[in-house]
């Protein structure tokens, strides 16, 4: 690809879509990241149309020049809307947001990939759609259809956000359109209601993979239930960790229909929703065991923080939380349960106690509020403010959190750990041991994926404008990563730096992923180096 054929491709793209579907990197608002990564960006193009895609990839196609699509850009942490490789033209997908095919009896619904989780709830809300949106910590302004293909999870009923597609339409590599054999043999109905549909489940390939330009998902909602109630257990000593493991995986399976997921969260990771980075403690951008014990001390912080939610009518609920008393009752120091209501009255109470105390209570009310609403699938930024603990500037009030072009500097590290105490010991280990060696303090949440597994979100937090902090980041990341390989606690998903681990010649995923690659793709034109390594001619 040379810049002959980037400009003859930009030349026909401008006729396609119009001056305004084609622009710049830096006017588009991209090219910005959170890992600290930068690439070369020709341009980025801007359908609106299924079958504008289409003949944007044929234009590719016939100058071989690479593009990368994205849905809405912001998939902070792991490259933001960066490509896999430089010179590859950003596809935009941001304005195909159209949300189609709404069964509000049956509980599916179409979406493109610009729809939004702030965007479908409005549409639900608006349709008298008494569902949950998949709603992860990421905010209102990401896209449902992008999370969904890399397999992000959330807490809500249907915690794993690709087991909810049912459907996917696709734009292949030569500008063709793909369905599933179901609906294009009359079934689009049943198609959308059935997951697997008929014959090999090609479906697949398009998660985590860089086989077509997926362009719609209908995707199964989660009923809201009669009550949503938040439950809260803690532990003040880490060594309880081990005893408390086990007895999280006894609640999934005991209540498995009403409580859907738990949160772990250390005590750090608890401070920084709680308090502004204290620089002047930190040892070289890592704050010591002591001042982590006297902060966790001063805001009342346990050494463990567990949360939960409960989805049932009145009556499961309250045997649901009878279960979990018994339960968690002899493993923790404390649990709790909120629900709106409490909420409420916390905000009440706050109004009638005195400046600091008042100040208090309100803070604890309206972080209660933010993650009540992202239980019951309404999606916000609250936790998106973990980007800014190290770097980035807030975004004046009411104008929505951008890490990426806020400066913040987050990568994040998601290893899976089996539900086993002595792994999550042993992870932990890992964890503490690695990160203070690159000025990265340890925050880690461990997330229930299921009744087996854990998936651990690890941010790498950094000022992005110090590049020394940039590249010890970076270095962390590997450093974790390699030592997980040897300790068996792998991602469940990579960044754009890390697609390399993949590219193996001894790999027989690799070797196939390549082949099926080469079939659709043959000018590797699309996403390049996305999960998928390059082939060898010599092995086609």
């Amino acid at each position: 690809m040379n810049s002959t054929s980037i400009e003859s491709a930009i030349t026909e793209w401008v006729t396609i879509l119009g001056d305004s579907g084609v622009v710049a990197a830096s006017e588009a608002d991209f090219g910005a990241s959170t890992i600290g990564t930068k690439r070369s960006i020709p341009a980025v193009v801007r359908p609106e149309t299924q079958a504008q895609v289409a003949l944007v990839l044929q234009v590719a196609q016939r100058w071989q020049v690479a593009v990368y699509p994205v849905s809405t850009g912001n998939n902070w942490g792991y490259g933001s809307a960066n490509p896999i490789e430089d010179n590859c033209v950003i596809l935009d997908l941001s304005r195909l947001d159209r949300i189609s095919d709404f069964d509000p009896e049956l509980g599916v619904v179409t979406v493109g990939p610009g729809v939004t989780q702030g965007a479908l709830r409005e549409f639900l809300d608006s349709h008298e759609g008494d569902y949950l949106v998949p709603v992860t910590g990421a905010g209102p302004t990401c896209s449902i259809l992008g999370n969904a293909l890399e397999r992000g999870y959330g807490i809500t009923p249907i915690t794993d956000h690709f087991a909810a597609v049912t459907k996917i339409e696709a734009i292949l590599p030569d500008g063709t359109l793909y369905k599933t054999p179901l609906s294009e043999i009359g079934g689009a109905e049943v198609d959308g209601l059935f997951k697997w549909g008929l014959g090999p489940y090609l479906d697949g390939l398009f998660s985590q993979g860089n086989f077509g330009v997926v362009v719609n998902i209908t995707i199964a909602l989660a009923p809201a239930p009669e009550t949503v109630t938040a439950f809260f257990f803690s532990i003040k000593d880490d060594a309880k960790l081990e005893a408390l493991v086990p007895t999280v995986r006894a609640v999934l399976r005991s209540l498995g229909g009403s409580v859907v997921a738990i949160n772990l969260l250390n005590s750090q990771r608890m401070l920084s929703m709680m308090t502004a980075f204290p620089e002047s403690r930190a040892v070289d951008g890592v704050l010591p065991a002591h001042e982590v014990d006297t902060l966790a001390n001063s805001h009342g912080v346990p050494a463990w923080s567990g949360v939960g939610a409960i989805y049932a009518s009145r009556e499961v609920a309250r045997a649901a939380r009878r279960t979990l008393q018994r339960l968690l009752g002899p493993v923790t120091d404390r649990l709790i349960f909120i629900n709106r209501r409490k909420v409420s009255l916390a905000r009440t109470v706050a109004r009638a106690l005195p400046g600091r105390f008042a100040t208090r209570v309100k803070g604890m009310a309206d972080t209660l509020s933010g993650a009540l609403e992202i239980m019951h699938g309404t999606p916000n930024d609250v936790a998106l403010s973990l980007a800014y603990w190290r770097s980035g500037t807030l975004p004046e009030t009411g104008k929505p959190k951008n890490p990426a072009r806020d400066g913040c500097g987050l990568i994040w590290f998601a290893p899976l750990v089996p539900i086993r105490g002595d792994d999550v010991r042993r992870y932990i280990d890992m964890i503490e041991s690695i990160c203070p060696q690159y000025g990265v303090n340890p925050l880690i949440t461990l997330t229930t994926v299921n009744d087996r597994c854990f998936d651990s979100t690890v941010p790498l937090l950094f000022d992005r404008r110090d590049a020394d902090a940039t590249a010890r980041a970076n270095s962390c990341y590997r450093a974790l990563f390699e030592a997980g390989q040897k300790e068996g606690f792998l991602p469940y998903r990579l960044n754009i730096d890390a697609m390399g681990v993949l590219n193996t010649d001894s790999s027989s995923f690799s070797r196939l992923a390549s082949r099926l690659k080469a079939a659709v793709d043959p000018n590797f034109i699309l996403a390049p180096g996305r999960y998928v390594p390059r082939i060898k001619s010599s092995e086609v």
